[in-house]
């Protein structure tokens, strides 16, 4: 659909999704409160035209609104969901170019990394800037099967960098090359294809190339050029690759950084050496701005697509599912057959690796995607005392600041484990008492008739 992130821009501005900055603006806090202020209030894509000290452009909030992800894959956002269960169990393998536009420029001495890249800070009290796009891609030692995700970098001087690598596959990979005593080779990636971008974030079971899911979702081949001095391919039209090494064995305080959960996070984090960088003529530098909303599409629809085909076959009585806040919340709309139903689904969500924090069960009467909806079912047809279950020492999510936390070094590596309770609320209907908890309504016939009128008159709905 789109080859590089510029050709998608382009698109987006013809489109009108996107607010135009041209007045300088600097990549220390200014640009990241400016990306914060226009995605809370309309939610449009982001561009700096003119960056203090540097060449090039910033865009930000690309993939803030679901129907941008839907543009990235060429249908409209009613069909997204059906498209992306469809396209992503038929990958396409990435294929291999003699070169590409990210060679355009070779650097590998003087490098300082602040002086060439636009890289933001975002919060108050973020220790330093941070890549929130770096795309990480490595090759695990033992087999050499890529692997790819998201990763915040912290950029720590001209050419060192620490990164929080606490999930497979890298963090697997990285154990594995320290057991060796050798370093991980690294590629970080800023500013791919948003389709690229999306499937980065995607989980996938080790051995499962994230650049063909990549392929599958945008219907045509990721072209790859071969690195400059490390052994990995990375995409010929990223705007950025910078080429480096993991040192072994070798741990720093990173952070603290204003992370996705809304909170400052600190710990010791593996650091790399970057080595060479390329990049375009006139590059376009890839920002996120954390806690700002863009993660609702990243990583909630994401881990939604992932599991929503298999949770409904295998947990009867499912009729769909919503996930908020990094997967934090997750909202089960049911088919009630039995008193138990509630309780039950929400027992087996507990179970299936979503790191779930809040359940809630609602009946098929109620928009799982309306939180007006959910906040009016959880008003209605909930009673603490009854309808709640609470379960302890579970698992939980690394950056959720309420979680019991300690690292642990049983593997050779600094690991965070964290632990968690986990509340389930039922706010279904009761059923023998269903006539006093009928929702009231307008038919269907007189909606569709006032509908009509109102498009006639120019009022579109």
């Amino acid at each position: 659909m789109f080859e590089d992130l510029r050709g998608f821009i382009d698109y987006l501005q013809d489109q009108d999704e996107v607010i135009r900055v041209n007045a300088e603006i600097s990549p220390r806090y200014e640009i990241a409160a400016a990306i914060k202020l226009i995605a809370e209030q309309n939610g449009s894509v982001a561009l700096f035209n003119k960056i203090s000290g540097h060449q090039g452009r910033v865009v930000g909030n690309l993939l803030g609104a679901k129907k941008r992800l839907a543009m990235a894959m060429g249908v409209n956002e009613g069909a997204l969901s059906e498209t992306y269960l469809h396209r992503r169990v038929n990958p396409i393998s990435p294929s291999l170019v003699e070169s590409g536009p990210v060679k355009e420029n070779i650097l590998s001495q003087n490098l300082d990394i602040l002086k060439m890249i636009p890289v933001l800070t975002h919060h108050e009290k973020d220790a330093d800037p941070y890549f929130t796009t770096g795309i990480i891609i490595a090759k695990d030692p033992e087999t050499g099967i890529r692997g790819m995700g998201i990763h915040r970098v912290q950029v720590k001087g001209p050419r060192k960098v620490g990164i929080f690598l606490n999930s497979p596959p890298l963090a697997t990979f990285l154990e594995k090359s320290e057991k060796q005593g050798k370093p991980l080779e690294i590629a970080i990636l800023l500013g791919v294809d948003p389709v690229c971008f999306f499937s980065s974030v995607i989980w996938a079971p080790e051995g499962i190339d994230k650049l063909g899911i990549a392929g599958g979702l945008s219907g045509s081949s990721v072209s790859l050029v071969r690195c400059e001095s490390i052994d990995l391919e990375v995409p010929a039209r990223a705007e950025f690759v910078l080429e480096g090494k993991v040192l072994p064995n070798k741990r720093e305080p990173e952070g603290p950084f204003g992370e996705s959960s809304g909170y400052y996070f600190t710990f010791n984090n593996p650091v790399a050496e970057i080595q060479l960088i390329m990049h375009r003529n006139n590059p376009v530098y890839h920002a996120l701005m954390p806690f700002a909303g863009e993660e609702d599409v990243l990583i909630d629809f994401s881990w939604q697509m992932e599991n929503k085909n298999l949770l409904l076959s295998t947990v009867p009585g499912l009729k769909d599912i919503s996930l908020k806040n990094m997967g934090l919340i997750t909202v089960a709309q049911i088919d009630k057959r039995e008193e138990s139903d509630g309780i039950r689904i929400i027992e087996q969500l507990f179970a299936c690796g979503v790191p779930n924090k809040l359940i809630i069960t609602v009946d098929e009467d109620v928009d799982i995607y309306n939180d007006k909806d959910l906040w009016w079912a959880i008003a209605t047809r909930f009673q603490p005392d009854q309808d709640m279950i609470v379960k302890s020492d579970i698992p939980g999510l690394g950056i959720d600041p309420s979680t019991r936390q300690k690292e642990s070094t049983a593997s050779g590596a600094n690991v965070l484990i964290t632990l968690t309770s986990k509340v389930g609320m039922d706010a279904t209907k009761p059923l023998n008492n269903l006539d006093k908890f009928e929702k009231i309504n307008i038919t269907p016939e007189i909606r569709k008739r006032v509908e009509a009128i109102l498009n006639q008159t120019g009022q579109r709905l």
